[in-house]
């Protein structure tokens, strides 16, 4: 078995962290964790206070790791381009989604984000109010968006959708989503989530120019 003095708190993230890429973070606990270290979970209370604490450095190290595309261009050019990006690189680790849209972790490497979006908002009409809610309305729009792909992708092969299953003779009250039902999954796929970020930010930036 190894025992204190074998260990450091390196190996432990590292062994955290394999686990959580591998099963999950469900998976994560520490007397999993000291399973597979081969040690005593009080060994690794001794190096890291709780799971939660192991579950930050984990993302910390991850987020440390992140290259981000710089924002160039006008202000709403910055905005749009600091979203995509960050919807693009968290859709390759989309595992830690659901862990930041708990709100429980803000790391430096997001913050950096924050200023660079923020100080564009502000170059573009915002208030300190006003940039933040765009930010924070932005960051569900795409967690929701990644959230949902995460989702399709678990699903069975094979599964019908659920706009498949449906008989329209079932809906006379609803004639609108009626007649799209059979392209529902032709619209769905063709969604846009950069044009959707676009739009947004077009638009609160003309709402903060006309003074809204």
């Amino acid at each position: 078995m190894t025992e204190r003095g074998q260990i450091t708190r390196e190996m432990i993230v590292a062994a955290a962290r394999q686990l959580v890429e591998t099963e999950g973070v469900e998976a994560l606990s520490m007397r999993r964790l000291a399973t597979v270290l081969d040690t005593k979970p009080m060994t690794l209370y001794h190096y890291v206070p709780s799971k939660a604490e192991l579950l930050m450095l984990v993302l910390g190290q991850i987020a440390a790791e992140i290259t981000w595309t710089p924002p160039t261009g006008s202000p709403e050019q910055r905005m749009v381009g600091i979203v995509v990006d960050m919807a693009d690189r968290l859709a390759e680790v989309s595992w830690i989604v659901p862990i930041l849209r708990g709100g429980s972790y803000i790391g430096p490497s997001a913050l950096r984000l924050v200023e660079e979006f923020v100080t564009a908002a502000h170059e573009a009409g915002a208030d300190d109010l006003q940039a933040l809610s765009l930010w924070r309305s932005l960051w569900w729009l795409i967690s929701s968006e990644l959230s949902f792909r995460a989702a399709a992708a678990a699903r069975p092969d094979g599964e019908i959708p659920w706009y498949d299953r449906l008989d329209p003779a079932d809906l006379p009250e609803v004639p609108t989503v009626r007649s799209l039902l059979p392209e529902w999954g032709r619209y769905s796929a063709a969604y846009d989530l950069g044009a959707a970020v676009r739009a947004q930010v077009r638009g609160s930036i003309g709402e903060w120019r006309a003074g809204g």
